[in-house]
């Protein structure tokens, strides 16, 4: 199943980049180099971590970068013309038709909503306004606008409010002879005992479905989260994330492998016990289907021989030992490290959008 994505215009602007993305994008090889055995989600967070950890005038060097790529840029899209079918950022214009699922909600035979006095001046205003400033994004433009409707003088905002309260009488008089369906109210709106509910249900959980499988970090947090708390009183949850993994990556390897080696113990338990589960679980299933069908007990499944196979493979479960299992994969879930990611992402952005909006502001005084 394909998704709907935005195709872009090929000879369009390369977009800019972050402070953050830049550093990245320039220490991937040689974190990778030094890190050979890092999967692609720790790569990320060792380089989200070395990056929070530079210096005040080292991030001011990754920043200046980005302002120079973000001039390169808005110059390059200042003399970008783009072709039939693109924006002025160079992506392809969707046709509404794709986002037609939310009008299925509203009878399309009931009268068209009437629009405000500042929509009218937005959908009237919006070409040119694009016209003169191509570099701006969506945001950019919905703000300027927003300005410059805040601008007008009291006679030129009465000339949109007539408009509106023009359109506002057309809607009501329109929707006095509305005769709506059966499934839909008065407006046209479709009623919410009629709609489907298409959020899919989560499966119950098995209360007696084996617990899954720890990963090392989560065992060292158990141990060390009451250290941390006791030595910080009041400490927030996201700031003892921070700290965790902080005393997590100066561990020294050989105090690791204790919890790597409880992991891994741990790891061989959820197998042995979730195929033991699955037997139990089949054998319930067989011993369902003959009672339903009249087959008696004795001549359905043996249940005795099943007993004595599920013990042998238990037997050679254990048999095949820590390492061999070490071979198929341990795929550690650092919970609270993603923690610490989210929080350092939403800082990067953060000042983005503070940049964005002094960009703006200039953009809004020359104008002026």
């Amino acid at each position: 199943m394909t998704k709907n994505k935005a195709r872009r215009d090929s000879n369009a602007p390369k977009r800019n980049l972050s402070a953050y993305l830049l550093y990245q994008n320039a220490m991937r090889d040689e974190f990778k180099s030094k890190n050979p055995s890092f999967t692609f989600g720790q790569l990320s967070k060792f380089t989200s971590a070395m990056y929070a950890d530079l210096l005040t005038n080292e991030k001011e060097e990754w920043h200046a970068r980005a302002e120079v790529d973000k001039c390169r840029y808005l110059y390059a899209l200042s003399n970008y013309v783009p072709p039939n079918g693109y924006d002025a950022t160079g992506n392809a214009i969707i046709s509404h038709q794709m986002h037609g699922k939310k009008k299925k909600d509203r009878d399309t035979n009931a009268p068209k909503r009437n629009v405000s006095a500042y929509l009218m001046y937005q959908n009237g205003m919006r070409d040119e306004f694009k016209r003169e400033n191509p570099a701006m994004t969506f945001g950019q433009l919905s703000k300027f606008t927003s300005h410059m409707y805040k601008s007008l003088t009291v006679q030129e905002k009465q000339t949109w409010e007539l408009r509106a309260n023009q359109d506002k009488e057309r809607f009501d008089r329109q929707m006095k002879n509305y005769v709506p369906p059966h499934g839909y109210d008065e407006k046209g709106n479709l009623i919410l005992a009629h709609k489907k509910n298409k959020r899919n249900k989560r499966a119950l959980k098995d209360p007696n479905a084996p617990k899954r499988a720890r990963g090392s970090f989560v065992f060292f947090a158990d141990e060390y989260r009451p250290r941390v708390v006791s030595d910080n009183p009041g400490i927030k949850f996201t700031d003892m994330g921070t700290e965790l993994g902080r005393i997590w990556r100066a561990l020294d390897p050989t105090v690791k492998q204790k919890y790597n080696d409880l992991a891994n113990k741990d790891k061989l338990r959820f197998a042995t016990a979730r195929d033991k589960y699955k037997a139990e679980k089949g054998l319930k299933q067989i011993i369902g289907v003959n009672q339903l069908i009249g087959v008696p007990q004795e001549t359905g499944f043996p249940q005795e021989n099943m007993k004595q196979d599920q013990e042998i493979g238990n037997k050679q479960e254990q048999e095949i030992g820590i390492k061999q299992k070490q071979e198929i994969g341990i795929k550690e879930e650092i919970e609270i490290e993603e923690v610490i990611e989210i929080k350092e992402e939403t800082e990067v952005r953060q000042e983005t959008e503070v940049k964005q909006k002094i960009d703006l502001k200039e953009v809004i005084d020359v104008k002026q």
